[in-house]
């Protein structure tokens, strides 16, 4: 996903597209900070969009929280008088609220967060849970980085949480459809871990089990190859005799059916 750039500003009292409908909102943070208003751009403060975006990932947490996540290095009262600010200037961002405020602080339920949906998604395929929208799911499972360019330690820390959820969810899926005989989504789906992270045995062992249920024997051996190159070249590590394994047992099963 490409990094959106706000471009266009939404004025207070914008028509609503469907009468009677409140407006909803989109916050993008896979692959860049986004945030739309019934598919609008909306912009959004740079200060501001810090706050948006740890609500965005957390949903829901503690005022003194957020305070200190967001300013870290801040006297506690000085923290503190930072997150009121933010939250002042956040409401004037748009019409509606985009946070409610009690004894905690959320996303309004107009706003949606493209992390939400992902983790959902995840959390649903790992549970054995039927794919996203009935499919393969590849497009919410394979999104961007989050907040790529942003270096706050709490984003470091949920961006290599979701790429793992990720990663788990691609693989889990990808067994899914190979078991159900759809090995071409499969195929798609594994590749895309692998694409991921190139050097994850355990996205690599997914795609050469698809290719190994198929019956594409020179296909699995390839992959293993390329492999095990990269590996050797990139870390000096050779495969895990498990893989090898599983290679080889896939070729002399495919020699004892042809012989």
């Amino acid at each position: 996903m490409a990094v959106h750039e706000v471009t266009h500003e939404l004025r207070t009292g914008a028509p609503e597209t469907d009468a009677g409908q409140p407006p909803r909102y989109a916050l993008r943070l896979l692959g860049g900070f986004g945030l739309e208003r019934d598919g609008r751009l909306v912009a959004v403060p740079q200060g501001a969009r810090r706050l948006l975006a740890y609500l965005g990932v957390r949903q829901r947490c503690a005022r003194s929280e957020a305070a200190g996540t967001l300013w870290p290095g801040s006297h506690e009262e000085r923290a503190r008088a930072n997150l009121r600010t933010m939250l002042w200037r956040l409401h004037r961002v748009t019409p509606e609220p985009l946070v409610e405020e009690d004894d905690r602080l959320t996303l309004a339920a107009g706003v949606t967060s493209d992390v939400a949906t992902l983790g959902a998604a995840a959390t649903t395929l790992l549970a054995g849970g039927s794919p996203v929208g009935g499919g393969p799911g590849v497009p919410v499972l394979a999104t961007g980085e989050l907040l790529p360019g942003w270096y706050d330690d709490w984003v470091l820390t949920e961006r290599e949480r979701l790429r793992q959820t990720q990663l788990y969810a691609l693989e889990a899926l990808a067994e899914r459809l190979t078991t159900q005989g759809r090995f071409s989504e499969a195929v798609q789906v594994a590749l895309t871990a692998v694409q991921l992270e190139p050097l994850r045995e355990s996205a690599t062992r997914t795609l050469i089990a698809v290719h190994l249920a198929e019956r594409n024997i020179n296909e699995a051996v390839r992959r293993f190859e390329l492999f095990r190159a990269d590996l050797g070249r990139e870390l000096g590590v050779a495969p895990t005799p498990w893989l090898e394994h599983l290679v080889r047992a896939g070729m002399a099963g495919g020699a004892a059916q042809h012989p």
